[in-house]
């Protein structure tokens, strides 16, 4: 089945020609909307990344490159399982053919920034989810292009003309750790300054997060409305079936529940600018990238949901549990012991 013919808009609206000067205004509005949002964004992901750099340290960076044991199964997880997870809720769900790349771009994208704010939140480890997004950046020069030839063939046969923004993956990447080198300088040098800006850029990022959010809900409350409830279903199976089977994996290969957390999180959590740069770097008309577009925004705006949540009741759970151990402490039991010679005879004097 060609993708270009077989696909049409799932909803057909009654349109009626609009005034010229309000179409200029309305784009012009949509345009420095996004354009804030962009600039939040990539304020965001600095702030983010300086905060998460000033909580670690050198000799755990290097702890985790010494035994890669949880970035190998990271790995596996991005480029393994989570293509394969999209692929299959595509099939499953008979997605049309723009739709379900649109799944498949999101699953086959390197890990985002996204995680490594999450996996502060969940008390996981942030060294490792640092280096889990660098090496899965590096492996996306291979792993997207693959992925997407392996699984796309579904719907384009033989056909590949998708464009990987080589040079989008490469910012991506310096926006990562170009901040992270800097917190762990300061941390290194003022280790105060270091918890300062640690607990600053948290507060910040999550206010900015929450901004990012509603801009997205306004500028793009189309794709809601267009949205299959199969869609909806997609965009919230990914990340948690990802996450689930991830961090199962972890568990497999004997990792602590810290480190699988981590890997979960990583696993389940993807580049969105990368992915939207693939969809506008590939495609054109504007009916093809909006279809494009509906699972991107779908994911992206349900994982930040499911990710407040699950924080929400992990951190929740684990203040009860504090609370618990505060007021029933542990009992602790003496065994006394025969004494020796000496003791007996320091008694008898």
């Amino acid at each position: 089945m060609d993708l270009w013919d077989a696909t049409t808009l799932d909803t057909e609206l009654n349109y009626t020609e609009p005034d010229n000067d309000t179409v200029v205004v309305e784009e012009r509005w949509r345009q420095v909307l996004d354009n804030v949002n962009t600039i939040i964004m990539t304020s965001n992901t600095i702030t983010l990344m300086l905060g998460m750099g000033a909580a670690i340290s050198v000799m755990e960076l290097w702890g985790h490159a010494k035994k890669p044991v949880g970035a190998v199964i990271g790995m596996v997880g991005q480029f393994a399982v989570l293509p394969a997870i999209g692929f299959c809720l595509s099939v499953g769900f008979k997605l049309k053919p723009y739709e379900a790349l649109g799944v498949l771009i999101i699953s086959c994208c390197p890990g985002g920034a996204f995680s490594n704010f999450f996996t502060y939140w969940a008390d996981g480890d942030v060294a490792l989810s640092i280096m889990m997004t660098a090496c899965s950046s590096l492996l996306a020069f291979g792993g997207m292009p693959f992925n997407l030839w392996a699984y796309g063939k579904y719907w384009r046969g033989d056909d590949n003309t998708f464009v990987i923004p080589f040079a989008n993956i490469i910012g991506s990447l310096a926006l990562i750790t170009g901040p992270v080198i800097v917190g762990m300088v300061v941390r290194h040098f003022h280790r105060r300054a270091a918890e300062i800006v640690t607990k600053v850029s948290v507060i910040v990022g999550w206010i900015e997060v929450l901004f990012t959010t509603i801009i997205w809900l306004i500028l793009y409350w189309q794709s809601f409305v267009i949205a299959t409830p199969l869609l909806y279903l997609a965009a919230f199976l990914l990340p948690s079936i990802g996450f689930i089977l991830a961090f199962l994996l972890a568990k497999i290969t004997c990792q602590n529940n810290k480190l699988s957390r981590t890997i979960g999180i990583e696993t389940s959590s993807q580049n969105m600018p990368v992915a939207v740069s693939i969809i506008l770097l590939s495609f054109d008309g504007t009916d093809i990238k909006g279809s494009l577009m509906l699972f991107p925004t779908l994911y992206g705006v349900l994982l930040i949901l499911e990710a407040i949540v699950g924080i929400a009741i992990f951190q929740l759970y684990m203040r009860t549990c504090r609370r618990k151990k505060e007021e029933y402490p542990a009992v602790h039991t003496a065994r006394l012991e025969p004494a020796t010679p000496a003791e007996k005879e320091t008694l008898r004097v």
